[in-house]
């Protein structure tokens, strides 16, 4: 497991481990180990271009979940050429599998209120989702050499989650901005659910190169959500539609100039232009054996409760 120490990855490696998989965590010597204190956890310490540091993990496994990944920053470097160079790696060691964790931004927004599916030409429109679709391409040259199977998935949210937990807090203010003047249609996904899909790709006899979308099938606008965690939080907050372009602005004021961080960046913020970022899970339950549990009320409820127990809210 790539990207281990991270709040999916360490979602990932539990769902694997309850799998009966011998799990092997890979981290970066600046990595945080806080959501790593297991027993039957192997931790090693390697970078993704570190190539004999890799040779030494990947000849003691047999398959990969590549999840590590940036969503500020160096996207080319760390998201395709990383994914690129553990590949290789793996395809040298004989993994028998390769799972990469990649996103709906590769695939790009869609047309109109309906969820993406295998019909619809990808369109990245992000420096993000260029980087992720690039790596989902060069996976396409080793799909002889070993079995690639991508996942897609929307925005994940759950216990330990440092960066939606921004948009749970403007209740505590009490005023929750809405992105831009018209509806948003996202999907999203339940972090644990996420996690299970990823072991349901380790053992479902798919085809190499098969890609799937993964979410819990719903169609959510950002007012839809607030309303949702005022239900289940029981607080409630004024919300405010803010023109996109204020946003935007705010945005770059906060990372740029500021240096601090908003619940996005300005190009993840961007991606919003487009109205729709719907992706239907239909081909993923039919073919990995998998489909979501925890629906959007249950999900929000364990994620605030987290919140609080751990003093993040």
């Amino acid at each position: 497991m790539t990207g281990a120490s991270g709040f999916v990855g360490s979602h990932m490696c539990e769902a694997a481990h309850r799998a009966d998989f011998n799990v092997y965590a890979l981290v970066r010597e600046s990595s945080s180990r806080r959501w790593l204190g297991h027993d039957w956890l192997k931790i090693h310490t390697a970078e993704l271009f570190d190539r004999k540091a890799l040779a030494n993990v990947l000849k003691r496994v047999d398959a990969v979940i590549h999840n590590a990944g940036t969503l500020w920053g160096d996207y080319h470097r760390i998201n395709t050429e990383g994914t690129k160079i553990i590949a290789e790696e793996s395809v040298k060691a004989g993994i028998k599998k390769f799972i990469y964790i990649s996103s709906l931004a590769a695939g790009g927004p869609g047309d109109g209120p309906y969820a993406r599916d295998d019909s619809h030409p990808d369109n990245p429109i992000s420096p993000y989702g260029h980087s992720k679709k690039d790596a989902e391409e060069l996976l396409k040259k080793t799909t002889g050499k070993m079995c690639i199977v991508v996942l897609r998935f929307p925005m994940i949210y759950g216990p330990r989650d440092a960066q939606t937990i921004r948009l749970f807090r403007t209740f505590k203010i009490m005023i929750n901005p809405s992105i831009g003047l018209r509806r948003r249609h996202i999907s999203m996904v339940y972090v644990e659910d996420a996690a299970r899909a990823a072991v349901a790709a380790l053992e479902a006899p798919v085809n190499s190169g098969s890609c799937y979308n993964i979410s819990d099938g719903a169609d959510y606008t950002f007012n839809r959500l607030y309303k949702i965690v005022e239900k289940v939080w029981g607080r409630k907050a004024l919300r405010i539609p803010v023109p996109f372009d204020l946003i935007m602005f705010g945005a770059w004021v906060v990372n740029d100039v500021l240096k601090g961080k908003t619940a996005f960046n300005p190009e993840q913020i961007g991606m919003f232009r487009e109205r729709f970022w719907l992706i239907s899970p239909e081909r993923a339950v039919q073919e990995l054996g998998w489909k979501p549990r925890v629906d959007i009320y249950e999900g929000i409820a364990r994620t605030v409760e987290w919140y609080k127990a751990h003093g993040w809210l």
